[in-house]
């Protein structure tokens, strides 16, 4: 009775023990909450209802902008990279996992040589003492398997599929930059190719009136300087081509590099002009933050940091595995009958730290402050993500006022125009004064032409700020 009693009194003590170490469960284990309270809406943000922007650019009914962004999704090397960080998430994922199932193996062994026996019971059974050699081998199967009680293992393989996650978002991201930065591109290609045009209409005005001053000087009406004042606009006009077509060459030499084609590879087609459209309406901050890939590798990032914690935690935790070894063996020496056996054997392991010099401590103390930082640089994210909309949308607003201010403007100088050619008719005004509200008018387009450009660009950034691009 005694006997019995000592061994249930040992029974109760390690269920005892096995429920405190249960209350310490790496579980257990808190995640330290954001501290940004998300508004219900964006103050710039038009109501409405909201569109899907997952291909925003088809918005700009713009086949070749289409072809071009798809074409460059299709074949960019950034994306291959991504797609390859992708799969080597996903197969280190599969590694980590795979320590939450048994392992299975067979083992074999087979030995064979010669020995030189002093024992004269084994030299009386053998013809040939004087070499007497020995064969034998052992083959079986093994199995191991680590019991994750306290979740170690389950944590690590939590945190390796968060880190697929976070790679599978940076793809995501990636394709948002890589489709604004070819719009970006190709809306400051046709700018700059609408300003070359302006320079040639300004050059044929400046010609024009060039000629019409010499005429005058000729006359005794103008002067000298007046000549030269319009050989520098005309020289400072020509200089800004080189400048403007370069731009050109170096705009369609990035866009074929997106695209994985040489630099020298740039007949890309494009459009003369592309009309922007309306600003994204209806647009919510809880529904942009979770459309955000950047936001969503934070909170993978932060799942990760919380799983590495955990696992870190359970190493202050008893460790149980079993092991299993079951095989067939024979040995037989020259002269003499074999040996052979066969069996199994099975052992249970458990370790417990008892000393290890502060570093399991130490290693959750690292992994709690990676779960911290974490946190942090998530609600740095959800901060820099509501700035970015709230900014891109005062852009695109500040323009859209601007571009209206310039159209009234240049309706006026077109008034101008027509009054300046009726006074001149009339024999009111000269040919100068035509040709400087020509001028003028050239001006104002080219004003307009770059603040459309400027409307295009705010656009473009409200689209990569909302998440559009992806799907």
């Amino acid at each position: 009775m005694k006997l019995t009693f000592i061994k249930k009194t040992s029974l109760y003590s390690g269920f005892i023990a096995t429920l405190i170490l249960a209350a310490c469960s790496p579980f257990k284990t808190p995640v330290p909450p954001s501290q940004v309270a998300v508004p219900s809406q964006f103050a710039q943000a038009a109501a409405g209802q909201a569109s899907d922007i997952s291909k925003w650019w088809l918005a700009w009914n713009d086949p070749a902008l289409t072809k071009i962004i798809e074409d460059t999704l299709k074949a960019n090397l950034d994306l291959r990279i991504a797609r390859d960080h992708i799969q080597e998430a996903k197969s280190n994922f599969k590694m980590t996992k795979s320590s939450l199932s048994p392992t299975i193996g067979v083992t074999g062994n087979i030995a064979g040589g010669g020995t030189d026996s002093r024992n004269r019971y084994l030299n009386s059974f053998s013809n040939d003492s004087s070499d007497p050699t020995s064969v034998g081998h052992i083959a079986g199967v093994t199995a191991s398997w680590d019991a994750d009680l306290f979740g170690a293992r389950h944590a690590d393989a939590k945190a390796a599929k968060a880190e697929v996650l976070g790679q599978e978002a940076q793809l995501h991201q990636i394709q948002m930059a890589i489709a604004a930065e070819v719009a970006s591109y190709y809306t400051g290609i046709q700018c700059l190719r609408k300003r070359l045009a302006l320079i040639d209409q300004r050059l044929i005005l400046l010609e024009n009136l060039k000629s019409y001053t010499q005429a005058r000087f000729n006359a005794g009406q103008a002067t000298l300087s007046d000549i030269k004042g319009l050989d520098v606009q005309i020289n400072i006009l020509h200089s800004y081509r080189p400048d403007l077509e370069s731009a050109i060459a170096a705009s369609l030499r990035h866009i074929a590099i997106l695209g994985g084609r040489t630099p020298e590879n740039v007949e890309i087609a494009i459009s003369p002009e592309s009309v922007t459209p309306p600003a994204p309406a209806g647009e919510l901050p809880s529904t942009v933050l979770n459309r955000r890939p950047d936001i969503a590798a934070a909170e993978a990032n932060i799942n990760a940091a919380l799983n590495r914690l955990k696992s870190a935690k359970a190493d202050l935790l008893p460790r149980f595995g079993l092991q299993f070894f079951g095989g067939d063996g024979r040995i037989r020496f020259s002269g003499l009958s074999g040996f052979s056996n066969s069996g199994g054997i099975m052992a249970l392991t458990a370790y417990l730290p008892i000393f290890t010099a502060g570093r399991v401590h130490a290693h959750i103390a690292l992994e709690d402050a990676k779960l911290d930082e974490a946190v942090a640089f998530y609600d740095k994210k959800l901060l820099s993500a509501l700035t970015e909309v709230e900014n891109a949308y005062q852009a695109r607003s500040s323009q859209d006022k601007r571009i209206t201010q310039l159209s009234q403007a240049l309706a006026t100088t077109e008034q101008n125009i027509t009054v300046e050619q009726g006074l001149y008719q009339g024999g009111k005004h000269t040919l100068q004064n035509v040709l400087e509200t020509k001028l003028d008018k050239v001006d104002k387009d080219d004003s307009l032409i770059q603040t459309i450009q400027q409307q295009q660009m705010a656009t473009i950034n409200l689209y990569y700020a909302l998440g559009g691009g992806w799907s």
